[in-house]
């Protein structure tokens, strides 16, 4: 399901879940909801769905009793999403399932979300078939993808460059790393979706009380456990690097930096 392993262990998609879904995904699938249309009859896929920030906002705010399911590759980052949600484990189906082969009959579904998973897909054109197979006719797709990296990480890619090594820098880019984004609306309609949308959203990404979140926003990446055999004192090097590049992102104990992302919509033909 990924171009490069996304497996976190338990302790790392905890740290996922308090910094990076607190500090990005809650705000990006927020900003999402604000633009498109879900009710309460919807059966909806989360595909991709990590600690499932997309189906538990759909819940909370949006749709409490449309039907909620979702999958990802990472059995570790479910297990956080059935913990966060066993006070309403009848609202969520949680299911381990790779997206070019998903568990799933086909039109089963009236909505499928995708947040930032496309670019990790080994092939999209697999991935957007199988969207399409599981979708009822006329259902919506609705995806997610970042549009480049922002000065944040850009800032943690390098020191992780000069630190350690510029291989495991670049990693720290590669969610941001999209480059079919002007290709998808062909790659839609080839795996037959129509009336395929694409327009540019901002989202501010806060990171609360820098000098505690950005050791643990350079350890909650996947690599993350690449840099922390490293040792404290890097790891506590590279956060000071990236706080002294974005000083001008500075809101007194916090970091509010401008992320652009990309909404993509389509209807399943």
């Amino acid at each position: 399901m990924t171009k490069e392993a996304f497996q976190l262990n338990a302790s790392a998609a905890s740290v996922y879940e308090e910094q990076k879904v607190k500090a990005m995904f809650g705000p990006l699938a927020k900003a999402i909801l604000e633009l498109v249309n879900i009710t309460k009859d919807d059966r909806i896929l989360d595909i991709a769905c990590g600690t499932g920030i997309v189906s538990r906002m759909i819940h909370e705010n949006v749709a409490p009793h449309a039907t909620l399911t979702g999958v990802d590759v990472n059995e570790s980052m479910l297990n956080l999403a059935r913990q966060v949600t066993e006070d309403r484990k009848n609202a969520f189906s949680w299911h381990l399932g790779d997206v070019a082969d998903l568990p799933f009959k086909s039109s089963s579904f009236t909505a499928v979300f995708c947040q930032q998973g496309i670019q990790y897909f080994p092939d999209e054109g697999i991935a957007l078939k199988e969207m399409r197979r599981v979708l009822v006719t006329k259902g919506q797709l609705i995806m997610s993808v970042w549009g480049g990296a922002s000065d944040f990480f850009i800032a943690m890619a390098d020191s992780v460059s000069k630190h350690i090594n510029a291989d495991l820098g670049a990693t720290y880019l590669s969610p941001f790393s999209y480059n079919n984004i002007r290709q998808l609306p062909m790659m839609l309609e080839t795996a037959e979706f129509k009336s395929v949308s694409i327009e540019e959203i901002i989202v501010d990404r806060v990171v609360r009380d820098t000098n505690l979140s950005i050791p643990k926003e350079i350890l909650g990446h996947p690599a993350g456990h690449r840099v922390q055999v490293a040792g404290e004192e890097v790891v506590q090097a590279i956060a000071n690097d990236v706080s002294a590049a974005c000083a001008q992102y500075q809101v007194g104990a916090d970091m509010v930096v401008p992320q652009r992302a990309f909404l993509i919509q389509a209807k399943a033909a």
